[in-house]
């Protein structure tokens, strides 16, 4: 009998945290933080101690109290013995917080299987944000690829590289001894790597699952428009061409599809891309694994923004070491001030600072960003903060951006041809549409096992 039991995923967008258990196999797919964590009780610094391990989040019954799963330093002010691990792995999708984002509480013996790509795109934000980014002291992390099976005891798991707003995404078809599970991770089909995703359809349909564990982030009924990424590099296009002043874009510096639609509008357009040195860190380090992406440290379309610290002279002791190997495409606000038609600049919401000092006039600002601060987290505060600053600057302000999740008729035309036995949705607010597109949907509950 395979059992599967939803701990964070079921009916709400992000938090996967689902364990798969086959005749003495337990592994979980994915591990991650939902958008709505602690709502309730957590707000801005009122937040858990860290030297306190899960000792809160047990109290609030925000994590699942099982045995063999946490590390001995998570449990040592809990009511839960430390055990040698029950749980043979934790399989990772992508690097997206809401899937990985509470790997740093389990025990650091569990195997940890991760894609190549997101593995460095996490090492880099573990770099560049250790205060934010804390996947702890693992001793088993095991990379995987697209097309190179692997096994946790005698579960065989395929990892199928597919389409995301991150690098390194991947989908899974999990043979069992049922018969085959996919488990679509985040994905998308109107992507520029569209070709991924068809191709892990062409391999989950093939497998003949009798499972199939769906994301569903956007099957509520209300829905963005449908735009692919080429539309959106063309709607950039025509609105910086038409500003005669900076402008400027909002987007995940993780996203490098993004990055580059917002790269070639700028070099169409006769401008120059600016972006902050810890984009500058995560291009120049991706570039490896994304040879598309232009090399920061030498392309005459970029430069390299430095904010004014303690001494205000922009001078290397002001800057962290790595900083420090970007100077030479080194921009600040006052050259920026002094031509701002020369510019696209890339500016996320903790930079709105900077605009004090940039002083934009007949700029134009493009939010390239899903409605939410991450998809599926509603956050109305930020987005009141962004349109105070809009108004007070008198910027222009856009809305352009392409869904890093697969559209509901999309979704319609996946699980038709996967054609699975049973559909299990996850990753969505609104399952029970799911009804109306597969005869047996099993809408999974919070810690109750589903007996497949």
């Amino acid at each position: 009998m395979v059992r599967i039991t939803t701990y964070g995923g079921a009916n709400e967008i992000g938090g996967n945290k689902i364990l798969l258990e086959d005749n003495g196999a337990r592994i979980f797919l994915d591990f991650g933080q939902s958008f709505s964590f602690g709502e309730g009780f957590f707000y801005d610094y009122l937040k858990p101690r860290k030297p306190n391990g899960l000792e809160v989040y047990f109290e609030f019954e925000l994590l699942p109290k099982i045995q063999g799963l946490y590390s001995r330093k998570m449990l040592e002010f809990t009511d839960i013995k430390h055990e040698k691990p029950t749980i043979d792995g934790v399989i990772i999708s992508h690097g997206h917080s809401d899937h990985i984002g509470h790997i740093g509480m389990l025990d650091e013996t569990i195997p940890i299987f991760i894609g190549h790509g997101a593995r460095r795109i996490l090492s880099l934000y573990a770099e560049l944000y250790p205060w934010l980014w804390d996947a702890g002291p693992h001793t088993d992390i095991r990379e995987f690829a697209s097309g190179k099976n692997f096994k946790v005891k005698h579960l065989e798991i395929e990892p199928v590289h597919v389409d995301h707003s991150i690098p390194g995404a991947y989908g899974f078809i999990i043979r069992t001894s049922k018969g085959a599970i996919v488990y679509t991770g985040d994905f998308r089909l109107h992507g520029p790597r569209s070709d991924m995703s068809a191709e892990f359809m062409k391999k989950a349909a093939e497998a003949k699952p009798y499972a199939l564990i769906c994301e569903g982030t956007r099957m509520g009924k209300e829905q963005e428009p449908e735009f692919s990424e080429a539309e959106v590099e063309k709607k950039a296009e025509e609105i910086i061409r038409s500003c005669k002043g900076l402008a400027l874009a909002s987007f995940s510096m993780s996203n490098v599809d993004r990055f580059m639609d917002f790269y070639r509008a700028a070099k169409n357009t006769g401008r120059i891309m600016v972006i902050e040195t810890r984009h500058a860190h995560i291009i120049h380090h991706l570039r490896e694994k994304i040879p598309v992406l232009p090399d920061v440290l030498t392309d005459g379309n970029i430069r390299i923004y430095y904010r004014m610290e303690e001494s205000r002279t922009f001078v290397d002791a002001d800057y962290a070491f790595w900083e420090r190997r970007f100077t030479r495409k080194m921009i600040t606000f006052r050259q920026i001030a002094a031509e701002p038609q020369k510019y696209l600049m890339h500016m996320g919401f903790n930079r709105l600072m900077e605009l004090v000092y940039l002083k934009p006039k007949d700029a134009q600002f493009i939010y390239s960003m899903s409605e939410h601060f991450y998809e599926g987290e509603e956050n109305e505060e930020q987005k009141q903060v962004w349109e105070t600053w809009m108004k007070h600057v008198d910027i222009k302000f856009h809305k352009q951006h392409s869904s890093g999740h697969i559209s509901r008729k999309d979704l319609e035309a996946f699980i038709k041809t996967v054609a699975p036995q049973i559909l299990i949705p996850v990753h969505t607010n609104a399952a029970e549409e799911f009804r109306k597109l597969h005869p047996d949907v099993r809408i999974p509950e919070k810690g109750k096992p589903l007996e497949i």
